[in-house]
């Protein structure tokens, strides 16, 4: 616990030497147990494959909760918006859906430190807590909105928190119409049973966690929500002021158990356009974008913060919560990270983790023969985590569409690999 807390305090220490050194398993082919990183061929690698194509972009690479190298460049704004503006790494940009990872490492620390009013009190297992079925923290609208517990599964009432973060929940993203919490849950193409516990990235797997959050927390919070709704005639106004009250207490449950408790502080928000529009990276078609850039708020579009996405962040700001993510236990412990994902775990038992790819690079080199990441896609910006070997992460933030968050991933791996490859060569 003490090296935990020590690391967790070393977070933003950069490390001054030219070579890392770093301790690895002696795999199978006689690896060396002592291997060197260099941050001069990975800086050069990752600025060179993403800078020139790009607006702006900022990086910060981590191990054990301690920072690597970051780097930034190119512009946050032009001169059309509040600029010309340069990147730097404190700058705060929208990270879409990269947000989903911290709504689902939230709900794993609220589910391994309970409150007394928290459903199955304080004395539930993880295992037990996550493969309990969502609907029991459901308010009494939406509980109406779906088929009753003689219907036998699969349907809405068997699905538990851990399909939620897997992305097995049912709930199909290929809805067309009506894709708010009311329609998902009352018309018959919100849930697909041919697809339940079967993995489809579906949007509203975490706009639901986002709200679940606060239910989560205090079951009577709900209640007393819904016992101040009956003003409201018409159901989608009921809903509105639910999902109000319940987006607003997910924000301030984010500050209390984590944001306010990290070292440093921090203060990401969803309404951006109207508190740092001066100093936030917009978001561009391309590079060579001449239009005004795109800021946005989710208090302006939706009326309150919600799980899915919408919050603006900097790379250095991620970097703080994955590093207290990864080496500490404040956010998360060994066991809830263990869950999410290990080596030798079935990809698609994964949590909250988007997307799961092989190397075999990796594997030969590390025994890590999945790499596991998260993103976000939305107008004008591309956020990715990389979760890479010996405890490292990498954040790689982009302004403009130009690279798909897929090329960000194989960029940042590509930059790990020759920030290592003199060991094997």
């Amino acid at each position: 616990m003490k090296l935990k807390q020590t690391l967790a305090t070393l977070i933003l220490t950069s490390l001054s030497t030219f070579m890392v050194f770093a301790q690895v398993p002696r795999g199978p082919q006689g690896m060396k147990s002592n291997i060197t990183f260099s941050k001069a061929a990975f800086d050069e690698s990752l600025s060179s494959a993403v800078g020139p194509r790009v607006m702006g972009y900022q990086y910060v690479l981590i191990k054990d909760g301690r920072i690597v190298t970051e780097k930034a460049g190119g512009l946050a704004q032009t001169s059309k918006d509040h600029g010309p503006l340069n990147m730097t790494t404190r700058t705060p940009l929208n990270i879409g859906s990269l947000q989903k990872f911290v709504t689902g490492t939230a709900l794993l620390n609220l589910m391994e430190h309970p409150t007394k009013w928290s459903p199955g009190g304080q004395n539930l297992s993880l295992r037990n807590r996550l493969d309990m079925p969502i609907w029991g923290q459901f308010p009494s609208l939406w509980v109406d909105l779906i088929p009753g517990p003689t219907v036998h599964c699969p349907q809405i009432r068997c699905i538990k928190y851990r399909q939620l973060l897997q992305h097995r929940s049912g709930f199909d993203d290929g809805k067309t119409a009506n894709r708010t919490v009311l329609g998902y849950l009352g018309d018959s193409d919100g849930f697909q049973p041919s697809q339940y516990d079967k993995r489809e990235y579906a949007n509203i797997n975490f706009v639901l966690t986002g709200y679940l959050l606060p239910a989560y927390e205090r079951n009577y919070f709900v209640n007393e929500i819904m016992a101040n709704a009956v003003k409201f005639p018409d159901q989608a106004d009921e809903d509105q002021f639910l999902r109000d009250r319940l987006g607003k207490r997910y924000n301030e449950i984010l500050h209390e158990r984590i944001f306010d408790r990290m070292t440093p502080k921090i203060n990401p928000t969803c309404n951006a356009a109207n508190t740092v529009a001066a100093t936030a990276a917009y978001g561009y078609q391309s590079k060579n974008d001449a239009n005004k850039g795109i800021i946005t708020s989710q208090i302006e579009k939706k009326g309150h913060c919600s799980g899915e996405g919408g919050y603006y962040w900097s790379a250095r700001d991620f970097a703080n919560y994955v590093a207290h993510f990864s080496a500490s236990d404040l956010i998360v412990s060994d066991e809830a990270r263990d869950t999410m994902f290990k080596e030798g775990m079935t990809k698609d038992n994964r949590l909250v983790w988007t997307s799961a790819t092989d190397d075999s690079w990796m594997e030969t080199h590390f025994q890590m023969d999945v790499i596991v990441s998260s993103n976000g896609i939305t107008d004008g910006t591309r956020t990715m985590l990389i979760r890479l070997p010996q405890n490292h992460y990498l954040v790689i933030f982009t302004n403009s569409e130009d690279m798909s968050t897929s090329d960000l991933f194989k960029a940042g791996v590509a930059a790990f690999k020759a920030g290592m490859e003199h060991n094997f060569s």
